[in-house]
């Protein structure tokens, strides 16, 4: 069984704490972020969980934000017993309300709108790492917390099925807006955002006016919509940062892996061996039923059951 896994399920099942790099002097670290509906509660926690068994060492470092819209009140309240029951310092976070012009799917609840807000949300604040809810946490991300963003307002990971507009599958529109095929187009379900340079440039605020204007042009609304505002000017991160369970994505029927020349499928397979960040991206979640069998659905799974037993 790969490193990651052993040490995140031995955490779960209070095998005692294993050893990490040496704790260095660090400021107040920026904020976690997510954004959540009442679909998205238990995976959020599930993440909250992973968070937590990961930096037992630590947590007295971390801060978690959760924004929401309409979050009703059973979730708020298991959310917050649960985060307490982890040590997790964790506030909730009400949200304005979504533009009603942008493109809400069966898939793409408004909910995923949250975090283009914010830098005006969270005005105190002047960095952030905002994580999708389909998450796990595998190792140490205090790294990531720090990484220095070298003058961007954006860090992200290259998306690894989509990894170039040419590859297909990403803003629909982008040859007739002039992008280049070979543009890399990043993954926004982490995110590092420099909200002074995200306020100064208009980054979120470019993207906003995208979705609202330009609804038609998104297949992946939020993502979309950041990497034209982006305009190619982001910070590339490593991939541990952002892995996704390519071995769950290329099990189903209709998938094609149509970037084998920009990154190879049996790459992305190992990488999902060292993630720090293991992420469930696409239809099939693990939560689900539909979702094909792979090692990294039964960890989630395993870890699942756990937080379904915590708080009811």
């Amino acid at each position: 069984m790969r490193r990651a896994v052993v040490r995140l399920m031995c955490r779960v099942a209070g095998c005692g704490q294993i050893p990490s790099r040496k704790d260095q002097e660090l400021a107040s670290l920026p904020p976690i972020v997510c954004a959540v509906d009442d679909n998205f509660e238990l995976p959020v926690r599930v993440l909250l969980h992973s968070l937590a068994v990961t930096h037992r060492h630590c947590l007295d470092e971390l801060r978690v934000v959760i924004l929401h819209d309409a979050l009703s009140l059973a979730p708020r309240t298991r959310i917050r017993a649960h985060a307490e029951q982890l040590g997790l310092r964790l506030e909730l976070v009400q949200s304005p309300p979504v533009d009603p012009r942008f493109p809400v799917w069966r898939r793409f609840t408004a909910a995923i709108y949250l975090r283009l807000k914010v830098h005006e949300v969270l005005a105190d604040e002047s960095r952030v790492l905002y994580l999708d809810s389909d998450l796990l946490i595998m190792d140490d991300i205090r790294e990531l917390l720090t990484q220095p963003l070298d003058g961007f307002a954006l860090g992200a990971v290259r998306d690894p099925v989509r990894p170039t507009l040419g590859c297909g599958g990403a803003l629909p529109s982008w040859d007739h807006l002039d992008f280049a095929a070979d543009r890399e187009y990043f993954n926004s379900g982490v995110l590092l955002l420099d909200l002074d340079k995200c306020r100064s440039t208009g980054l979120l605020d470019r993207a906003s006016k995208i979705l609202a204007e330009r609804p038609e042009v998104a297949r992946f609304p939020d993502q979309d919509a950041l990497n034209w505002s982006a305009d190619d000017n982001w910070l590339r991160l490593d991939q541990r940062w952002n892995t996704f369970a390519m071995s769950i994505v290329a099990r189903r029927a209709d998938y094609l892996h149509s970037a084998e020349h920009v990154v190879s499928l049996e790459s992305l397979l190992r990488a999902e061996e060292v993630a720090s960040i293991l992420h469930f991206s696409g239809r099939n979640k693990p939560w689900q039923d539909s979702c094909p069998q792979s090692r990294s659905r039964d960890l989630y799974r395993q870890l699942l059951r756990v937080v379904e037993r915590s708080v009811r």
